[in-house]
C-alpha cells in the first residue's frame, strides 16, 4: 500500500516537464518496466504467465480507465502494453493501477533475498530436515543447537572457564526468545 501511495504522490506533485521525470521503477521478478514513451508504457510481470483469465481481467479493468486508448495484455510473455492520453493520465498512475489490480503489493514490500543468502537458508533447511529425520522427530536444528550450547556452557562453567556464561545466555535466548517468535 505504501508503494502505491508513493507512486500516486509522485504522480500528483512531480513537475509537468517530461524530460525531468524519472523513469518508472523496476522490481525484478515481480513487475518490470520495459519502456516508457509519451502516451505508451510497457510492463512485464511473471504473475501473468500462463494465466489467461487474469490477463483478460487486467485488460478489461485497465481499458476502463479514463484516458486509456488501448491495452494489450499477453499471458504468454507476461507483457502489458498500454497506450494512453499523456495529458489525461500519468505512467506512474498506470504502474500503480497494475500493482493494485494484480495484488502485487505484498510481493513488492517483501525484502528481496540474495542468491547466496537463499543458498545458505536452503542448506540450513536441508540439515534441519536430515536431523529431524535421523532423530525420529525428537530434535530439529532449532532445538539441537541451543541444547548443545547449554551443554557446553554448563561444562565450561563447571570447569571455571569464563565463556561458559555467554553460552548459557545464548542457549536461553535461542530457546526462549523475548518476542515469542519460536511459538
Amino acid at each position: 500500500m505504501h508503494i502505491i501511495s508513493g507512486l500516486l504522490l509522485a504522480a500528483l506533485f512531480s513537475r509537468k516537464s517530461g524530460s525531468s521525470r524519472l523513469p518508472l521503477p523496476t522490481f525484478p521478478g515481480v513487475l518490470e518496466t520495459v519502456h516508457v514513451l509519451p502516451g505508451r508504457v510497457r510492463l512485464r510481470t511473471p504473475h501473468l504467465l500462463g494465466r489467461p483469465r487474469e490477463a483478460e481481467a487486467l485488460h478489461q479493468r485497465l481499458a476502463r480507465l479514463a484516458g486509456v486508448h488501448d491495452v494489450v495484455v499477453n499471458p504468454l510473455s507476461g507483457s502489458i502494453c498500454v497506450r494512453f492520453a499523456p495529458n489525461r493520465l500519468r505512467p506512474e498512475l498506470l504502474f500503480g493501477a497494475v500493482i493494485r489490480l494484480l495484488g502485487l503489493e505484498p510481493e513488492l514490500q517483501r525484502m528481496p533475498r540474495s542468491r547466496i543468502g537463499q543458498g545458505i537458508r536452503d542448506g540450513g533447511d536441508a540439515v534441519n530436515r536430515a536431523l529431524h529425520a535421523q532423530t525420529g522427530g525428537l530434535l530439529d536444528l532449532w532445538t539441537a543447537v541451543p541444547l548443545m550450547l547449554a551443554g557446553l556452557g554448563i561444562r565450561n562453567v563447571a570447569t571455571g572457564r569464563a565463556y561458559g556464561w555467554p553460552m548459557l545466555w545464548w542457549a536461553y535466548r535461542s530457546l526462549f526468545p523475548p518476542d515469542g517468535s519460536r511459538e
